[in-house]
């Protein structure tokens, strides 16, 4: 059986509505993840490590008006691994912003906050309803 990206159209649904809410934000995906095997995969692996790829760098890089938000992407019932949660303290310690989403409503949820805490208003279109569902942490 191959694998299924369960992840993935959460994630570029994210991408997707990032770009129509924060024209003009620049938004990366950081690719964290190679999924390698062979003989080949250690030597790979260790060259992006020592180019300076961190392990557990959140999925989604963030840059608004001068603010910096990181979301990491998990399927349903998906948990951050150690490595991801150690990489967003430091990055909570820093005073950035970090949470792990499950869906699109909850990165909406999320970047809808985030913009009313540092504004005072919501400057982000959010689409959609944001129900039950959207369970977010930060």
């Amino acid at each position: 059986m191959a694998n299924r990206d369960i992840e993935g159209p959460i994630h570029r649904s994210i991408i997707e509505w990032l770009h129509y809410a924060l024209p003009g934000a620049l938004i990366h995906h950081s690719a964290a993840e190679l999924p390698l095997r062979g003989g080949n995969a250690p030597r790979i692996i260790a060259k992006a490590k020592w180019n300076g790829m961190l392990v557990g760098f959140p999925d989604i890089l963030i840059l608004s008006h001068g603010r910096v938000w990181f979301l990491e992407v998990k399927a349903h019932g998906g948990k951050a691994s150690d490595a991801q949660i150690a990489v967003g303290d430091r990055i909570l310690a820093q005073g950035g912003r970090w949470a792990v989403v499950h869906s699109l409503a909850a990165a909406q949820a999320v970047i809808s906050r985030w913009s009313r805490e540092q504004w005072g208003s919501t400057a982000v279109p959010v689409i959609g309803t944001i129900g039950a569902a959207a369970q977010a942490t930060s």
